[in-house]
């Protein structure tokens, strides 16, 4: 795939990005969801120095959701999203207890933080499942193709979408945040990436318009935004990088921008994302800004 000369809708370099947690040298800090003034975060560590889990926790480093093994697998908790007050989504990775380098799935699962209760969702259809958008009573699953559930996993709306433009040049597409609203049109981003070496990729960030029932109207053109490197300290990379160095996990040099939610203020579009797999951020842009960017950038119809 050519991703050269890419021009983007934004750049993150002209962008106001605020730092909320970073990789410590013990615990690492990343993929953060916020919601009526609560950030919770994926926090990730060794296990036995054999290999990386994760917990979700929150601002004070609470421990919401942690990592641990029962009498047949070690379960770790990934990328957790707000739902509402009361409830996250959250990816559980379940591995063999007895053979840990065994990923035996990751399961989608929806976790109340008042009483402490999964709701264990049926679906298997992949087997890593991820990055489900919860809004209202519906259940967003996939983008390609662009798949719409009710709350018994019934599937009620799919349609395969003209995404060939975006994959030839910017990889396969998937679901990255909730539908936000932003003067009167509700939109959602996707991530896609794409590889130059065995441990190396790079992402970039696209931007969906929807109608009002979530089906879809189109893409831009252009990613909203891209990842680099050189969005992130140098010196925390390489602490990153070396440290993620375990005997059953090589380190992969990722360019990484994973918005997780967005929130939109009487000023800002907040898109909480992580970042480099180092950093948890809040990246800014001003509401006006978006909405003079965006009316004038070519779309996709889909």
């Amino acid at each position: 795939m050519n991703t050269q000369r890419v021009f983007m809708i934004f750049d993150l370099k002209d962008l106001d990005i605020e730092i909320l947690k970073n990789f410590d040298g013990e615990y690492n800090y990343f993929n953060p969801s916020h919601f009526n003034g609560r950030t919770i975060y994926r926090r990730e560590s060794k296990f036995e120095d054999r290999l990386l889990v994760s917990d979700i926790v929150d601002d004070l480093d609470n421990v919401l959701l942690q990592h641990h093994t029962d009498d047949m697998y070690l379960l770790s908790y990934e990328d957790a999203r707000f739902i509402n007050d009361t409830e996250i989504s959250v990816c559980c990775c379940k591995r063999d207890k007895h053979d840990i380098e065994k990923i035996i799935n990751v399961e989608y699962k929806k976790y109340n933080l008042t009483t402490k209760e999964f709701t264990h969702f049926k679906t298997q259809n992949a087997h890593f499942e991820k990055h489900w958008q919860f809004y209202n009573d519906k259940i967003i699953y996939h983008v390609n193709p662009y798949t719409i559930m009710d709350g018994k996993e019934t599937v009620i709306f799919k349609k395969q979408i003209n995404l060939q433009p975006w994959i030839e040049k910017y990889g396969n597409p998937g679901l990255s945040t909730n539908v936000f609203e932003v003067d009167g049109i509700k939109y959602l981003l996707f991530h896609s990436y794409v590889w130059f070496s065995r441990l190396h990729f790079k992402y970039f960030i696209g931007l969906l318009r929807l109608n009002d029932d979530l089906s879809p109207v189109g893409y831009a053109y252009k990613p909203l935004f891209e990842s680099n490197r050189e969005y992130s300290d140098n010196t925390i990379l390489n602490d990153l990088w070396n440290w993620r160095k375990t005997e059953l996990c090589e380190a992969v040099k990722y360019e990484v921008i994973f918005p997780m939610n967005v929130v939109v203020d009487d000023l800002n579009i907040n898109i909480y994302s992580g970042l480099n797999d180092c950093s948890a951020v809040n990246i800014k842009i001003v509401k006006q800004l978006f909405i003079d960017k965006i009316k004038n950038e070519s779309f996709i119809l889909v």
